[in-house]
């Protein structure tokens, strides 16, 4: 399902064979909104759709380790990381988040 919450973008899809879990996944904050607390703001709004409005009970999401404002943001939400790896695709560190809903 695609989403935008306060101006920003992303997607949620339910984890294959584990109904209770969302993946949060391609979160884009236009450039006009960086800087102005929109991935903050849109970051609560997420959690609380996918709670209360599509009652998953856990999250998990993907970010790459050089984006310092995304970690920020996820760190501050109480999400905690689970593991690390680098791509094979792009050769990027890459983060897997969770976070109990």
């Amino acid at each position: 399902m695609r989403m935008c919450l306060e101006g920003v973008y992303g997607e949620i899809d339910t984890l294959p064979g584990c109904t209770q879990v969302a993946i949060s996944h391609g979160v884009f904050v236009p450039i006009d909104r960086r800087g102005q607390g929109a991935g903050k703001a849109a970051q609560a709004a997420r959690l609380s759709v996918l709670k209360e409005g599509l009652g998953y009970d856990y999250a998990v999401c993907t970010v790459n380790l050089e984006n310092a404002a995304q970690l920020s943001i996820l760190e501050d939400a109480g999400w905690t990381l689970l593991t690390s790896f680098k791509s094979t695709k792009n050769g990027h560190d890459v983060a897997i988040f969770g976070r109990q809903l």
